[in-house]
């Protein structure tokens, strides 16, 4: 049979109605409740400074650096919530599906334009909405179906009009969690030792114990023995797969709903390990039920095939979305860090705790550290357990950022939201840290240690700013003081994440100094001033570990 004849067959398959108006009520239920959850999304009425951090993410970069003030937010919000409440009742099926899907996707883009990446929480929804479009999904259980009918107009049955819209939907849905797979599988250059090392029980403690989180109890469990960590790792690895293996067994209904069905289950488990609970993901589990078949079995005669026509052929414009939609989409979900240079919000891939922590060889318990944050604040009353949670967990990242200019924008922005948090603790400055955090080899208690090696940046409520950030270019080391006199600084600098200082004696010429190659990966030099050490420059070469 020839291929083209195949490949008509898997997306121009008979039947199908009804588990596209199923499928358009779970996805308008998934973008519904991922509206729920939206936080406030970033707008000129924010914060103060907030805004100034602004960059436009997915859909936005059609507007270039223009950021949509509090009146277009809640614009945006409304129809949102209006069009996928249409969608969802079947009012104007394909109308409202497109209109929520631009409206809820800019809403959800907004919430990371204040962030250098942003998140994967909520993509497969709209990927999945995305794959949907130009679904005819209202023929039947829809208000749209109902108006038909009350007009005495006949039932809409298209032959072969509905299995594309379907699969693209579970290909779309079922490529999250086998992206997750590769990228863990890649960065172990295509072995197990993700799986069979103690990197599972290293992404445990860097969850929670980097800013000092209560770990779930079957994070706890598991976290304590070896054997626990490694069995559940290659689960995992087995569970991410399956939903693929469902998209390739689609005349098998039993098997594929029982592939797909762990789609489901890494869903529940990421909430009951890593306390990562996305249950608006869940209604997308019906992409993988063949609901005809099963209404089928129960009322034969609302399923019954349309005949198709003489000489059919698939619609030109279907085809070319297909096959658009399938390369972008497996493009952005496999190659590194692809989707965040492409920016195109929500198209993404799924490197979930995909990097191996852990250190060769891999079969062997040793030690592990890995830099992270810590933010000192300046307060009229003590920082408790909380506050400092907050501040360490819900700004983490910021002790990558190397330009002096949007450091000081993101310190401003968080020392406002932090005032504005917390009130009565009489805050006055912020000072973010870098901090190497280490943990000793199992069998001894899975736990981190925190050393403080350098401050990056700091700033207070009277405007003051200071930070030493430069840049190591070809072996010459520039400092770029702000608020600081650097003239008698000492260096030194910190290799492969181990928190020991090693000394730097390098000849000085005004701001910069000849420090030759320097081994490392990645490596950290200091500068201290008046006995208080500063992040001068840092270098990791980009490569799989």
């Amino acid at each position: 049979m020839p291929r083209v004849t195949r490949w008509q067959r898997y997306w121009f398959a008979d039947g199908g109605r009804y588990a596209a108006a199923i499928v358009r009520i779970a996805i308008a239920l998934a973008v519904l409740l991922s509206l729920a959850k939206l936080g406030r999304p970033l707008s000129t009425g924010d914060v103060p400074g907030a805004h100034t951090l602004y960059r436009p993410v997915g859909i936005w970069m059609l507007f270039g650096h223009w950021a949509p003030g509090e009146m277009v937010v809640t614009l945006l919000r409304v129809v949102a919530w209006g069009s996928t409440a249409c969608m969802c009742f079947g009012f104007r099926s394909r109308t409202s599906t497109a209109i929520s899907f631009v409206a809820a996707v800019a809403v959800a883009a907004l919430s990371y334009a204040s962030t250098k990446t942003w998140s994967h929480q909520y993509n497969v929804v709209f990927i999945a909405q995305f794959a949907f479009l130009g679904a005819r999904s209202g023929d039947v259980l829809s208000v749209d179906a109902l108006i038909r009918r009350v007009r005495g107009l006949p039932e809409i049955d298209v032959a072969r009009g509905y299995q594309w819209s379907l699969r693209l939907v579970q290909l779309a849905v079922a490529l999250m969690f086998a992206g997750a797979a590769f990228h863990k599988l890649a960065h172990g250059h295509f072995t197990l030792r993700w799986a069979l090392s103690d990197s599972l029980r290293n992404h445990l403690l860097v969850a929670f114990d980097l800013a000092d989180l209560p770990r779930p109890a079957l994070a706890n469990w598991i976290i304590d023995d070896p054997w626990r960590y490694r069995t559940v790792a290659c689960l995992n690895l087995v569970s991410q797969m399956l939903p693929l293996v469902a998209c390739f067994v689609v005349r098998r209904p039993w098997l594929r709903a029982a592939c797909g069905g762990f789609f489901a289950i890494e869903t529940i488990a990421l909430g009951l390990v890593v306390d990562l609970w996305n249950l608006h993901w869940l209604p997308l589990y019906a992409v993988f039920v063949d609901w005809d078949r099963l209404i089928g079995w129960l009322r034969p005669a609302l399923v019954t095939p349309a005949e198709v026509p003489t000489g059919w052929k698939p619609p030109r414009n279907v085809r070319i979305f297909v096959i658009g939609f399938v390369v972008y989409d497996a493009v952005t979900a496999f190659v590194p860090a692809l989707d965040q240079t492409l920016n195109t919000y929500p198209f993404s891939g799924f490197p979930m705790f995909a990097t191996v922590r852990a250190r060769a060889p891999y079969d062997e318990h040793l030690p592990y550290a890995v830099a992270a944050d810590h933010f000192a604040v300046t307060a009229d009353q003590a920082i408790e357990v909380g506050v400092q949670r907050w501040f360490d967990h819900a700004n983490r990242g910021m002790f990558t950022v190397r330009n002096p200019v949007e450091l000081k924008k993101r310190l401003t922005a968080l020392l406002a939201q932090a005032q504005r948090r917390y009130p009565k603790l009489g805050i006055h400055a912020v000072r973010s840290e870098l901090a190497i955090f280490e943990s000793p080899a199992y069998p001894a208690p899975a736990h981190f240690d925190m050393h403080v090696i350098a401050t990056l940046g700091e700033v207070r409520d009277d405007g003051t700013f200071r930070t030493l950030l430069g840049k190591l270019d070809d072996g010459a080391l520039t400092l770029a003081p702000v608020g600081l006199d650097a003239s008698a600084a000492t260096l030194a600098y910190y290799r492969d994440d181990a928190p020991v200082a090693i000394p730097l004696d390098a000849p000085r010429n005004g701001a910069s100094f000849r420090v030759g190659e320097l081994a490392g990966d990645p490596l950290y030099v200091v500068a201290t001033v008046d006995s208080q050490p500063w992040l001068v420059a840092t270098y990791e070469p980009w490569h799989w570990q």
